[in-house]
């Protein structure tokens, strides 16, 4: 079954299913409700995130105000088919990751990855399992246990032939030293004019030389930085087989949700008694596949998610409202103290189509 391929279709479904029971006023009554979720249905509920839970950290999502899928419509990711056949497009992928890497290894939890901490606190705990289709490792930097990492995480790569894994972070310094003119600028801080915005993924959109030289001119640089091609980026071999190629160890467009993977995420539903969704339009079939089968399970669901979700015909309870807020008035309520974490946001940029 392949996973993780969503189209303007379902895009469009998911807006017309949007049900007569969606709140999207933050008001004491949800307040009210969310508590009672958790009280009646804890310590066993299972959640699942999606990438509106790291907006706050200033990773953007997919398909919300300002998300990849919004400010360009023609954005295309790398496919896993084409990472695993094509020399270019690995060398695609490793140029944007290199620059997109580094934000993602400084980037800190929010409120809302420190209220499910503090709901999950083994002496009052509510919360189970934490289910993410997130990558990017801030549930578990929070200090949320019992994570499954639903479409993997960007800090380790794997080997495609023997499985050999290393960490993200000592790759990135191979991929510098392998790179130095691409390490000189990334050092430099003038990396912004080689890509025009972050993804969810952690990559970076790059621009073309052609892009870049245009860029340079519409801002009349005096010094001109040197313009790079992907094509030129370099990436190594496996360092434990000889030959075989890196792929960071997430699951890829096109690619199949490993079966350990989907077996534990499968038997976190069976054993939950309730299911809270969280910043998930749920238009991947990874995790939509867990909300129908919680849902002929019979068990109660609840989503807080900005904008149309395509669970929302399938939720007893549904907040179109901001989860930070929300959550830090339900763990007052709960008697779980002050959440910590800062809210940040990067600035919204033009989105250009890149190489």
């Amino acid at each position: 079954m392949r996973v993780r391929i969503s189209s303007r279709s379902v895009a469009t479904s998911i807006r017309s299913s949007v049900s007569s029971n969606v709140n999207k006023a933050f008001s004491p009554v949800a307040v009210q409700e969310l508590t009672s979720f958790f009280r009646d249905h804890g310590p066993n509920i299972t959640v699942l995130t999606g990438a509106g839970v790291s907006t706050d950290s200033a990773i953007p999502d997919y398909r919300g105000e300002n998300g990849t899928y919004t400010l360009n419509p023609d954005y295309k990711p790398i496919f896993y088919q084409a990472f695993v056949a094509s020399n270019e497009a690995r060398h695609r992928y490793w140029a944007r990751s290199f620059f997109g890497f580094p934000p993602i290894m400084t980037t800190q939890p929010n409120p809302t990855h420190f209220a499910l901490t503090a709901l999950q606190q083994p002496t009052r705990g509510y919360i189970r399992t934490l289910i993410t289709q997130n990558v990017d490792g801030l549930h578990q930097k929070a200090g949320t246990t019992d994570v499954v990492e639903l479409h993997g995480s960007l800090h380790r790569v794997q080997c495609m032939s023997c499985e050999h894994e290393q960490d993200r972070s000592e790759f990135q310094k191979i991929l510098a030293d392998m790179n130095p003119e691409w390490d000189a600028l990334l050092q430099s801080q003038t990396s912004s004019s080689l890509y025009s915005r972050m993804n969810a993924d952690g990559d970076v959109e790059l621009l073309t030389p052609e892009q870049q030289q245009q860029q340079q001119q519409q801002q009349h640089q005096q010094t001109r930085n040197k313009l790079l091609d992907y094509r030129s980026f370099r990436y190594p071999t496996c360092s434990h087989c000889g030959s075989g190629h890196y792929k960071p160890n997430v699951v890829f467009f096109g690619e199949n949700v490993p079966v350990r993977v989907k077996e534990h995420t499968y038997q976190a539903i069976l054993e939950s008694d309730g299911l809270l969704i969280i910043g998930s339009s749920l238009a991947t079939y990874s995790a939509f596949r867990l909300v129908k089968l919680a849902k002929d399970t019979g068990l109660p669901i609840a989503i807080i998610n900005l904008g149309p979700s395509r669970g929302d015909p399938l939720a007893s309870l549904r907040y179109d409202v901001p989860s930070t807020p929300l959550l830090r008035a339900v763990a007052d309520q709960l008697g779980l103290g002050p959440i910590p974490g800062e809210i940040k946001h990067r600035k919204r940029s033009l989105n250009v189509v890149g190489s």
